[in-house]
């Protein structure tokens, strides 16, 4: 019997479904003002947002917000998530906002690092062991006054560096990020301190009350989701995208997928021949590809985080967009090829360039360091004008007056008269 042939589908092809499906192209609606329902929504949509410390020019999760929704209302996030309490933090990827509605689907992994503390490394599922009295001391605490500072919690001297992820941390440092990583305690509020902590059931009283699902059925959807918020991606990227990794046998939940009719398997396509898959398009995607609905499509022009969901998975970045993208935050300023906190530039299905910038809140201003036009970029100069209303957006978005490029003698010659206009 001859197998049925693969649709086929190029590096743009995939590029344009990888772009609609992360709600970046011309068909995703652009909501102002933001409100939390058009917050909350945008981030089911996603299934996670990454929360970054950084706050360059806005924190992480706000500007993945501004790329989509095209404005950016603090209030919304906050009520969304410490009021009405439909989202949630904890660990998707990296530390992230997640829809409380998702709670069920992430309870598999919180009850894997109750039940194996080896999870957290040989050393780290020692320390959990020897640390058995401080544990309880700190969830009888949160039990009593909770939700409260880390600092109102426990000592604030820290651990000198061991080479783990876990280094210069206090104990009780260490153990509330144990007891949230098993889904114990919750980050129940922000202050100008940090995080507050309180326990998760109080936290999340009707997340926590949820039926549960079991861990084949949790990791089954979220891998659906995952792929619907990919568009397209091969098995090793689902996973990538599914808390920074997956059980083992990603292959069995995927074959599910193809047998439910949530996906079909594609071929792509470069000039230099067959990409090695398998490639998983969503079923969701495919129908738009195939109504015709993306080959018309125009994009937009906006600029994104450096972790934003569509190009945090670098590898998958580089492989479809042809992007190199490194954080140079760490690097001597010396050593730094494109500078300290660079956005992307996301021109319908290119990333055409990147531009380092920093809001200046003392002169009310938006300052832009550098700005750089991709190498086999079109040298079309008829992008400057969307990159810098791109700008200005960003800059009211953040509470900035204007735009200020520190030295416009070294932008781009193709770009320079439109972003300065």
């Amino acid at each position: 019997m001859v197998s049925p042939k693969l649709p086929e589908l190029t590096l743009g092809d995939i590029r344009r479904i990888a772009v609609d499906a992360q709600l970046l192209g011309a068909l995703a609606q652009v909501v102002a003002p933001m409100t939390p329902k058009s917050v909350v929504d945008l981030i089911r949509r996603l299934g996670y947002v990454q929360r970054d410390p950084l706050n360059v020019v806005a924190q992480s999760h706000e500007l993945v917000l501004w790329s989509r929704l095209g404005c950016l209302d603090r209030a919304a996030v906050d009520r969304a998530l410490w009021q009405d309490r439909e989202l949630f933090e904890y660990w998707a990827h990296a530390a992230a906002v997640l829809p409380s509605s998702d709670f069920p689907l992430h309870l598999w992994r919180m009850r894997h690092y109750r039940q194996r503390p080896p999870a957290y490394g040989a050393g780290m599922a020692s320390w959990i062991v020897d640390h058995q009295q401080l544990r309880r001391h700190l969830l009888r605490r949160l039990a009593l006054s909770g939700p409260m500072p880390t600092s109102a919690i426990g000592d604030s001297s820290t651990r000198p560096r061991d080479g783990s992820g876990w280094a210069g941390l206090t104990d009780h440092q260490r153990m509330l990020e144990v007891l949230w990583f098993q889904g114990l305690v919750a980050v129940a509020g922000r202050d100008a301190r940090g995080r507050l902590w309180d326990l998760m059931e109080r936290s999340l009283p009707a997340a926590t009350a949820a039926p549960r699902v079991s861990r084949r059925q949790a990791v089954l959807e979220l891998a659906r989701r995952s792929l619907e918020a990919q568009g397209v991606a091969t098995p090793r990227q689902v996973a990538r995208h599914l808390n920074g990794g997956a059980p083992s046998g990603i292959e069995v939940f995927v074959a599910e997928l193809l047998r439910l009719g949530l996906a079909q398997e594609v071929t792509v396509r470069s000039r230099d021949g067959l990409i090695p898959g398998p490639w998983l398009v969503s079923q969701t995607a495919l129908s738009e590809w195939e109504s015709g609905a993306l080959q018309s499509w125009q994009g937009r022009t906006t600029l994104l985080s450096p972790f934003d969901n569509l190009i945090i998975d670098r590898r998958r970045t580089e492989l479809i967009f042809q992007f190199h993208y490194r954080m140079e935050i760490y690097v001597p300023p010396t050593r730094r090829r494109y500078g300290y906190y660079v956005l992307p530039i996301l021109a319908g299905d290119r990333l055409v360039g990147r531009l380092d910038c920093r809001r200046n809140s003392l002169s009310g201003r938006l300052e832009v360091a550098s700005v750089h036009r991709e190498p086999g970029c079109p040298a079309d100069s008829g992008r400057a004008p969307a990159i810098r209303a791109a700008l200005l957006s960003l800059a009211r978005a953040v509470g900035m007056e204007s735009v200020a490029f520190t030295d416009p003698g070294l932008l781009p010659q193709q770009w320079r008269t439109g972003l300065l206009d």
